[in-house]
């Protein structure tokens, strides 16, 4: 592609780590599977579609086990239950501290609750806003995404 440009090794060396960058969106590390702990676990966000007048996303993902010793990824195919954030989907408000806002009942302020809102319009507030990276944003959402759907991803 840039085989007629005399390129300094500082950009050749921006250009190579550009073309290496796996392409999945990120990969975070899960608990050890239950039955298969011998395997270090990950969970790598492949693709995802989003629908802004329908106000969904479909994120698709697969689990990953690498062999503790030699890092080789073990071809066991694990479960992917359905990762949807709906029109109907909440999430907490977070404060600054990334800790959920929680606020006094209207009718009784010795009982409180935490602020939630829709979580497809959160998302995009916090990305156009400079509240979150898009990386950042998707990892939230993927540790809220394992920590509720940990039983079934556990299974085999």
């Amino acid at each position: 592609m840039n085989e007629h440009l005399q390129i300094p090794i500082e950009i050749q060396h921006t250009i190579d780590d550009i073309m290496n960058v796996p392409v999945d969106f990120v990969e975070l590390p899960m608990t050890a599977h239950p039955k298969l702990p011998q395997f270090n676990r990950t969970i790598r966000v492949l693709n995802m579609e989003a629908k802004s007048k329908q106000e969904f996303i479909v994120l698709g993902y697969e689990q990953v086990l690498r062999d503790k010793q030699t890092g080789e990824e073990i071809n066991i195919k694990l479960p992917t239950p359905e990762w949807i954030i709906y029109k109907e989907t909440w999430s907490y408000l977070l404060g600054l501290d990334n800790i959920p806002i929680e606020l006094p009942y209207k009718d009784d302020i010795t009982k409180k609750d935490k602020v939630k809102i829709p979580s497809y319009k959160y998302m995009l507030w916090l990305v156009k806003n400079d509240k979150a990276g898009f990386l950042q944003l998707i990892g939230h959402y993927l540790n809220i995404f394992i920590s509720t759907r940990q039983e079934e991803l556990d299974q085999l």
